[in-house]
């Protein structure tokens, strides 16, 4: 125990350092994580199979034996609890050293001396115009991709393109994973997750394909070191809609639809927001609904509540405020970021 828990601790030194202040985060993201996910992610890469849910569950294992062991042996309140706080540390340090540390860097607006763009009504009617003809195009034009191709094309894109923001190449090892217990994220509509155990990204193996392109794009943004789901949905548009491939482009301005919907419903004035919904063609509104019912068919009402309250709990404790809102905030990365540039 002693000789595990001495460079456990000085892990988890460095893990609140990285909490307490952003240079040591930022010293994580761009020397530590780098190798740290390529090495990861490589000695996962044997595998066809997600190792994240397998973690999950030795640990929940774990935990158990040490408590039937201290009622069996009849150990003393402190021996069990010592035990059980060794096993919670190493299981905080593999979580936030594999991944999670990334959570506590500068953000990307100050990181790259972006202004954010505050909300004004002719930027924004201005974007849903642009937005509303490259969704209404590339429904009218949508195609077939290749899943090989896309996943080298969105390691390239971000190989090349986010790693002037600070982020992490992509190697030719990582794959995207399936998730072993898939009717779980099934359940609770989770499309993809980021597995920061081995730095695997994984795909929830019922997304659509009309939904596939967006989401592996979205999940890719994470393992090069995007903690924002904002700025993860962010990327994934910009990828999809710089695509020569008309059904990925189509992916990337229909997935985002919810949140310009949300949005525009919030801003704008009634009579504005239906004439903007009448600019919207049959065909994406028919894939919205489709893609809705789709979902709702496989959600199980109960489970979802409570992975929203976890997940909600997760992301506010983890530096971002806004909790599962921050999803939606993709529509101002989007008017921003095309500003600055």
């Amino acid at each position: 125990m002693r000789r595990t828990t001495i460079p456990g601790l000085v892990l988890l030194a460095f893990c609140i350092a990285c909490r307490l202040f952003a240079p040591v985060a930022e010293f994580y993201a761009n020397s530590l994580y780098p190798h740290i996910s390529a090495g990861l992610s490589f000695a996962s890469s044997v595998l066809p199979f997600s190792l994240e849910e397998i973690v999950v569950i030795v640990f929940a294992a774990a935990f158990i034996f040490v408590l039937a062991r201290a009622v069996q042996k009849r150990e003393g309140f402190l021996r069990w609890l010592q035990r059980t706080a060794v096993l919670a540390m190493w299981l905080f340090v593999w979580f936030y050293m594999g991944w999670g540390n990334n959570y506590y860097r500068t953000g990307l607006y100050q990181r790259c001396g972006i202004q954010m763009v505050s909300y004004e009504h002719e930027a924004f009617t201005s974007f849903l115009e642009d937005y509303t003809v490259g969704l209404n195009s590339a429904a009218a034009a949508v195609g077939e991709y290749d899943r090989g191709v896309l996943e080298e094309e969105i390691k390239a894109f971000y190989s090349e393109r986010a790693t002037s923001f600070g982020y992490t190449e992509l190697h030719r090892w990582q794959h995207v994973k399936k998730p072993l217990l898939n009717f779980l994220f099934s359940a609770v509509t989770v499309r993809g997750f980021m597995g920061p155990f081995f730095c695997e990204a994984q795909v929830n193996r019922s997304v659509p394909e009309i939904e596939y392109p967006y989401t592996l794009a979205h999940e890719m943004g994470h393992l090069s070191g995007v903690t924002s789901e904002a700025e993860a949905n962010y990327w994934a548009f910009v990828f999809c809609r710089e695509s020569g491939n008309d059904a990925v482009r189509y992916s990337g301005y229909l997935s985002v639809l919810p949140y310009v919907l949300l949005n525009a419903r919030n801003l704008l004035p009634e009579e504005e927001f239906d004439a903007w919904a009448d600019g919207v063609c049959q065909k994406a509104r028919d894939d919205f609904n489709a893609s809705r019912e789709y979902w709702r068919g496989k959600k199980v009402v109960w489970i979802e509540s409570i992975q929203r309250w976890f997940y909600n709990i997760y992301l506010k404790s983890n530096g971002i405020p806004e909790g599962m809102k921050d999803y939606s905030g993709v529509v101002e990365m989007i008017i921003t970021m095309d500003t600055a540039s």
